[in-house]
């Protein structure tokens, strides 16, 4: 999807979604698409979210920073059947160790995904989950 153009782009991401609706494992498969995602320098302001593009824009406009990342999978699994009633929330991470925030989907309050490239994580085995600061959460579209 992302060496595509236009609306050709917003129909590969439509059919990769509707493969989540009978994949065996579809939030590796959001955060291996993900990962092939163009990335460019910070472009979101984390602090706004009524600034932040809506899907297809996001889509369209191909820019994708940390939080644009997280965005996407957000957009990503909530517009899925499957997933469009899950509790989900954006958080932002500034570990001692980090240079720059990270940005990180949580699922059902289980699942991490962008904490670390291409790796779906259980909340139990991350504590520092608990040391976010949530930008966004909600159980519909943004």
């Amino acid at each position: 999807m992302f060496k595509s153009f236009g609306n050709e782009r917003l129909t590969e991401w439509r059919q990769f979604r509707q493969q989540l609706e009978v994949s065996d494992n579809p939030l590796q498969d959001v955060v291996d698409f993900w990962g092939n995602a163009p990335f460019v320098n910070r472009y979101l302001n984390p602090d706004n979210p009524k600034t932040w593009p809506d899907p297809w824009h996001l889509i369209l406009d191909d820019k994708y920073d940390d939080l644009g990342v997280a965005l996407g999978m957000y957009y990503t699994v909530k517009l899925t059947q499957r997933f469009m009633n899950t509790h989900s929330e954006i958080h932002s991470s500034m570990l001692p160790t980090d240079r720059e925030p990270r940005f990180i989907l949580v699922i059902d309050n289980k699942w991490v995904l962008n904490w670390e490239y291409k790796t779906v994580i259980n909340t139990e085995n991350l504590p520092e989950v608990r040391n976010t600061r949530i930008l966004w959460a909600g159980s519909g579209l943004l």
